[in-house]
């Protein structure tokens, strides 16, 4: 569980720790979620730094900001961390150091980043401030004063978020699954006795299993990190694994723990993804010093303890320098991508209808709304459009001729 500390002190501060821990972390948010959210939220606690301003007692007051310094804390929350500690009185000393700063640091941040910043911070005052107003309840005249004054803050504030657009995304540039003949190729290199497998002998098999998994089944890189051996259910030719959601696993060393975005839910195995999972839990894992020490599935073959989300990203680092052939944009989430594709092309071929076709990715996927699947069919959407486009102008010209 993220908090937002000050060196000081070294202690939490009260009013975001309550903010994410009453508001935030209980609505489902993920721990790389609140990390974020805080993130966002020492711009607003830097900026008061920077302007002598206790946001604290601003806010249990009843005085909040007013227009001019939203608008000033508007334009702070688009620098740079760089820039905003610059502009605390304890760094002035350090800027005449610095004085000569690149182009990159001269520039303001990205208005999608500025914009989650600002909303991080009207959340944060809309909800702390609601805490401070529902204790005037008996005091009519102030609850009255307080109210119209916290409205026009968040009126203040909630006006720069939306002067921010989010940017509407085209199918250029954006994620795809890989096309058939790179999926071919990382299926055969992966093969632990094949010539060009990049990795170490002692890594091949468990990493053989891990790709495997991630095509076969659609996970998530923390979804794969988080199954437990007893996650598994291998008895007969076709097993099963339950994908959990384990916020702040206490049985978890990791710092940065893996996290399932999606719902529980149980997967199949085929038969020969149920033979590779019972080989490494049987004959591959208990051989690794320290990896019965605790029940997570897939482990570092240096000291048996979980394996970290680094070195998934490591993995596929190497497989996209070693092996050639393979794409640039190849990464765990990819194969996520890939697995979404192929399933469209299954669907395709069983002549499955569309709504159908959405509830079954949705449950496999574990997703909430049919609508999360628009980010992971571009390339099935593409080709379906590409097709149908290409039998219409083939259909036009056999009437024109």
């Amino acid at each position: 569980m993220p908090f937002l500390v000050r060196i000081s002190t070294g202690l939490p501060l009260l009013a975001p720790t309550y903010w994410i821990v009453s508001c935030r972390r209980p609505s489902g948010k993920q721990p790389n979620t609140l990390c974020n959210d805080l993130r966002a939220l020492m711009y607003v606690h830097l900026w008061a730094d920077a302007r002598g301003v206790d946001l604290q007692d601003r806010l249990e007051s009843g005085a909040f900001l007013t227009l001019t310094e939203v608008a000033d804390l508007d334009t702070f929350c688009g620098k740079y961390m760089r820039d905003a500690l610059a502009e605390l009185p304890e760094a002035v000393g350090c800027v005449k150091l610095k004085a000569r700063k690149s182009k990159k640091q001269r520039r303001t941040v990205k208005l999608l980043e500025k914009r989650n910043r600002l909303a991080a911070i009207y959340s944060y005052i809309e909800y702390t401030s609601a805490d401070y107003l529902s204790r005037l309840h008996l005091q009519p005249e102030r609850w009255k004063h307080y109210n119209s004054v916290r409205a026009n803050c968040l009126e203040w504030i909630s006006s720069r978020v939306k002067a921010i657009k989010k940017p509407r995304r085209n199918d250029l540039g954006d994620r795809e699954g890989l096309e058939e003949g790179d999926v071919i190729r990382l299926r055969a290199v992966i093969e632990p006795d094949h010539p060009e497998n990049p990795f170490r002998p002692e890594v091949r098999f468990r990493n053989y299993v891990m790709v495997k998994l991630m095509l076969d089944l659609g996970i998530r890189r923390g979804e794969l990190l988080g199954i437990r051996v007893e996650d598994c259910t291998l008895g007969g030719s076709r097993g099963t694994i339950t994908i959990h959601r384990r916020p702040d696993d206490p049985d978890d060393p990791r710092t940065n723990q893996p996290a399932s975005k999606t719902n529980a839910r149980v997967l199949p195995l085929g038969g020969r993804l149920t033979e590779l999972l019972h080989e490494w839990i049987v004959h591959h894992r208990p051989k690794i010093r320290g990896a019965r020490k605790h029940p997570f599935l897939i482990v570092s073959s240096s000291d048996g303890k979980p394996l970290s989300l680094s070195m998934v990203n490591k993995m596929m680092r190497q497989l996209r320098s070693r092996v050639p052939g393979l794409p640039s944009e190849l990464s765990a989430h990819v194969l996520r991508h890939t697995w979404n594709d192929d399933f469209s092309d299954a669907m395709d071929k069983k002549g499955v209808p569309g709504d159908q076709e959405a509830k079954w990715r949705a449950r496999l996927m574990g997703w909430r709304s049919l609508a999360s699947g628009e980010a992971y069919l571009r390339r099935t959407v593409r080709r379906r459009a590409d097709n149908a486009l290409a039998d219409m102008q083939n259909r036009l010209e056999i009437r024109h001729h």
